[in-house]
């Protein structure tokens, strides 16, 4: 290799070579001033042409190995290509192989991202149609490669379905847990397509590990007339579709009207109207009393103004920064729903000042601001619906034990809320008359009702007779109710088939230990200590005389915190009471209110929008059906 003058300039190659032996070779310039990267490069410290092809550095290292074992070992730890200097090793043929070849469509790695696809269909309510969107197909491109997405088709007539069939075979296993059922249904029209009339069915039962489950079972098409006697045919055929008895509900709840009033009195249960519901009409007529009416129609005009302006959302905003209030956007109602027609009223009040102080500055947008009695009524009303629109949220719950606290809570609000006081405005007292007077109408309770209510709220640890108007009334009909339950499980009732299983497999395990020496010993042992306890004690208590015991037990002990779980209590006390815990599975599972029922017809509009039109019912329901009882 020939040496260099060591005065002359060496220079970088023209291309930007990563490697960091460059930095201790170069090249040098021809007589026009280019640079001669395609020659051999110069070592800068000894000035000696290295033989080096393109930008293979292998002859570079080599050199700075041998001669400059200094400069080497600085340049070391970089020498590594940037894959493996990241920590990052680099693929085997085999595996590179495998990253170019789709996957085989009955492939394990295929079926379950098809599976992932449609449970993100069914839970997030997607369109089918979204598996051949440009952007989910780029977005799968990206993530898995070698995954082919299937047709809209094959979701819509195979996949669906199929986790379907699995969901439900899954929900039927749970179902077997239940004793006692409640229920709740309702009728609902859809806003896409022709306005097709669907009917649903919720179910609420205690599990055998004392946790109130909820499921929806159908969303079904509903064409013909909606009179009394085709909701009890829709209403039996599903219940007879997932093999419930009618015998086995506790309790059915639906709103008031009056074909769902009369479609349920032939049902061995008892039919509640919906507490919401009742709720929503006694509170309409209030938002109906001329001074009422008027004052929201003003905030509902502020806040329309508010809402096409832009300039006014960007002003309100700088407000409540200046005067650090909570940054919330105004909120717009829904005439049909009063719970929106108060939460206009909470933020209009929150946002009040901020509000003022945006319309202030602009004399054409003095018009906007409610006049000042107009706010005093909607103080008033404010203060009136707070604590009634908290109980609406409470008893809606699906999660939680609710019949049972709606004695409770019709009280509280008769005695307490709705009481006038000397304090109270007219227009307060007003509409305390009018809630209550409509409350009395709507809550017409049967006999049979009463007695239910009573039974559940003294069934529940939380209150037990602090609300009953005759405590020994009650204690004699929830003992009635606990012999009755007692009776109905002889030894040849027919078992469900979950305990029949579990009945199954203790016979054999018994079995399986007697035949062992310990088995027997075990045997002998145990038969002699009952016959002396027997010997000792006596003639075995009657079912009422441990009836009675229980029921003393179980008065004796001071009630729970009121925000502690009843059936949190039952699992811990069931050994103590089992007759008493049999009424308490049977009560405690029926809903106060038809919400569930509600919440699946917001669901089903999201599912059969008006983008979706042509989605079959049968498709609507089954993907209703994936989104509610999915984990």
């Amino acid at each position: 290799m020939a040496e260099g003058s060591s005065n002359e300039v060496l220079y970088p190659p023209k291309k930007r070579l990563k490697s960091a032996v460059w930095e201790h070779f170069g090249f040098h310039k021809n007589d026009q001033g280019v640079i001669q990267d395609d020659g051999a490069p110069v070592c800068k410290t000894c000035r000696k042409k290295v033989m080096a092809k393109g930008s293979n550095t292998s002859n570079l290292i080599q050199h700075l190995r041998d001669h400059h074992p200094r400069l080497h070992a600085l340049i070391k730890p970089n020498t590594t290509s940037g894959i493996a200097a990241a920590g990052v090793n680099q693929s085997t043929v085999a595996e590179s192989f495998a990253k170019c070849v789709t996957y085989a469509p009955s492939s394990k790695q295929a079926q379950d991202l098809n599976n992932a696809v449609a449970y993100f269909i069914s839970k997030d309510m997607m369109p089918f149609q979204i598996v051949e969107k440009p952007g989910f197909l780029h977005l799968m491109k990206k993530a898995v490669p070698q995954y082919k997405v299937p047709s809209r088709s094959y979701f819509s007539a195979n996949k669906i379905p199929a986790m379907y069939k699995e969901v439900r075979a899954s929900v039927e296993e749970q179902l077997a847990e239940g004793v006692w059922f409640g229920a709740t249904t309702d009728l609902w029209t859809s806003t896409g397509g022709g306005g097709e009339p669907f009917m649903s069915c919720t179910v609420h039962y205690i599990s055998s590990d004392w946790k109130l489950k909820c499921h929806c079972l159908e969303t079904l098409y509903f064409p013909e007339d909606h009179t009394a006697e085709h909701i009890t045919e829709m209403m039996e055929n599903m219940l007879l579709d997932w093999n419930i008895k009618k015998e086995s509900l506790s309790g059915i709840t639906t709103d008031n009207a009056s074909n769902m009033r009369k479609a349920f009195e032939t049902f061995p249960c008892v039919w509640f109207s919906c507490f919401g519901h009742n709720l929503n009409l006694a509170i309409s007529k209030v938002l109906k009393i001329s001074r009422v009416e008027s004052a929201i129609r003003s905030c509902r005009h502020l806040v329309q103004g508010f809402s096409r302006s832009w300039k006014r959302k960007r002003e309100l905003h700088k407000k409540q920064e200046e005067l650090n209030i909570a940054e919330h956007s105004l909120i717009h109602d829904v005439v049909t729903r009063w719970g929106s027609t108060f939460e206009m009223i909470s933020r209009f009040l929150e946002q009040q000042q901020a509000i003022c102080a945006v319309l202030v500055g602009n004399r054409s947008t003095w018009h906007l601001m409610p006049k000042d009695s107009d706010i005093t009524v909607l103080e008033e009303v404010h203060k009136l619906l707070c604590p009634l629109h908290d109980f609406t949220d409470i008893l809606a719950s699906e999660r939680q034990v609710t019949l049972s606290a709606l004695q409770p809570v019709l009280e509280h609000i008769n005695s307490v809320m709705l009481q006038d006081e000397e304090e109270d405005s007219a227009l307060t007292k007003q509409m305390k008359h009018v809630i209550r007077d409509d409350l009395l109408m709507q809550l017409r309770y049967t006999t049979e009702m009463k007695n239910v209510l009573s039974i559940s709220s003294f069934i529940d640890p939380r209150f037990k007779g602090s609300f009953a108007e005759n405590l020994d009334d009650i204690v004699k009909a929830c003992s009635d109710e606990a012999t009755a339950l007692t009776a109905q499980e002889l030894p040849d009732t027919e078992q469900p088939p979950a305990a029949m299983a579990q009945s199954t497999n203790s016979t054999t395990t018994t079995k399986r230990k007697e035949k062992s020496l310990s088995g027997l010993l075990q045997k002998i042992t145990t038969a002699r200590k009952n016959r002396s306890a027997a010997a000792s004690e006596g003639p075995l208590p009657t079912a009422l005389e441990k009836l009675d015991t229980e029921m003393r037990l179980y008065l004796s002990l001071p009630a729970i915190d009121a925000e502690a779980d009843p059936l949190s209590w039952w699992k811990t006390h069931v050994e103590e009471f089992p007759m008493l815990s049999k009424v308490a599975r049977k009560y405690l599972c029926i809903p106060a209110t038809s919400v569930p029922s509600e919440r699946v017809f917001s669901a089903s509009g999201h599912i059969l929008s008006p983008q979706r039109s042509r989605l079959s019912t049968e498709n609507v329901n089954m993907l209703t059906f994936l989104h509610f009882n999915m984990n």
